[in-house]
């Protein structure tokens, strides 16, 4: 079984599935600020960092989000599918003390992980 087969009536179209990466995205990364915990060095720059990357991940991957769509859409979903749990750990093992990071990181990491397993693999007809 591979870990990134996808559910072929997952309910999530691949345009849904790509404004909420930029959403969720965009919400990681004003995140240290909205949420308080910008003092905390470490924290921002892993929040900050991360987005940015997978902000790049998503305009390289042929899905609507794209603009370099050079990325197969299951290597996308592969990094989705394994991202999360990084998400989700690093900020309780190495920056319990930075407020609110660990919780934000672990309902966006979860969030990113719900979408992908429901976003159907390719476009549907219209």
């Amino acid at each position: 079984m591979a870990i990134h087969a996808p559910v072929p009536h997952a309910p999530i179209s691949l345009r849904v599935h790509a404004t909420l990466d930029g959403l969720l995205l965009g919400i990681l990364f004003v995140s240290p600020w909205v949420f308080g915990y910008s003092q905390h060095q470490g924290a921002t720059a892993l929040a900050v960092g991360f987005s940015v990357l997978a902000m790049g991940l998503n305009f390289v991957t042929d899905y609507p989000l794209g603009l370099w769509r050079k990325l197969p859409m299951k290597w996308h979903r592969m990094a989705e599918l394994t991202s999360p749990p990084v998400t989700i750990a690093v900020p309780w093992l190495f920056f319990r003390d930075a407020g609110a990071f660990p919780w934000v990181a672990s309902v966006l990491g979860l969030a990113i992980l719900v979408s992908t397993i429901l976003t159907r693999p390719t476009p549907q007809p219209a």
